[in-house]
């Protein structure tokens, strides 16, 4: 079993933090899985690949996830997103609208760690979104949103611009406020790893599970 424990980031940067990695060293990868054992500040989340024990500390920060839907997604929101490249525009594997009081969080464009399937690397990609802009980007703000069952946004964010497309049963959800009292045996979580003690745990609510 293996124990990761996490940064004293705020929950806003846990929520798009880049992943630091090189082609000769690996990247530190997120823990993504569902909570099997809470035993004080010890918790065991079973994963993919196994069980990983997260230790959370006195300045561990908590945020939950509900589900939302691209009606949220409107000139002006900040969202962030995970993406991998597409025709014409990349294609979005999920989709976190971040409330106002959030917007700037993690923005920009840079790989990310959730899996994508084939040889594809995902990005993330955190903007507002705006009027459109032609130019890539990852992480930004939302420019334009198209009509037809593939909704495409155009996100700007510091640095640049990047057309997402969102297809049918992308997952949306919604950031909003949590506590230490979401941290239940079977709570969805995602968790950025860290070198100290815990820094911040996104759970899912209402059915959500953390996408991103």
């Amino acid at each position: 079993m293996k124990t990761i424990v996490l940064s004293t980031a705020a929950v806003a940067a846990a929520l798009a933090l880049p992943i630091v990695g090189t082609a000769a060293a690996a990247p530190t990868m997120h823990v993504r899985g569902t909570i099997a054992v809470v035993a004080g500040n010890r918790v065991t989340v079973t994963t993919a690949k196994g069980p990983v024990v997260v230790m959370l500390g006195p300045k561990t920060r908590f945020a939950g996830v509900i589900p939302g839907t691209v009606d949220d997604i409107k000139d002006g929101t900040f969202i962030g997103t995970a993406n991998v490249p597409g025709h014409g525009a990349a294609r979005a594997l999920e989709v976190v609208v971040f409330p106002p009081a959030m917007k700037g969080t993690g923005e920009g464009d840079y790989p990310w760690d959730l899996p994508a399937g084939g040889n594809s690397m995902s990005a993330m990609t955190n903007g507002t979104v705006m009027k459109p802009k032609m130019s890539a980007m990852t992480n930004a703000t939302v420019t334009k949103i198209a009509n037809g069952p593939i909704k495409t946004v155009s996100l700007s964010y510091k640095g640049g611009t990047k057309m997402v497309a969102i297809p049918p049963g992308a997952p949306v959800v919604k950031v909003v406020p949590g506590s230490k009292a979401l941290i239940v045996v079977g709570a969805h979580v995602f968790v950025a790893p860290g070198p100290t003690a815990a820094g911040a745990v996104i759970v899912g609510e209402m059915g959500a599970v953390p996408p991103m």
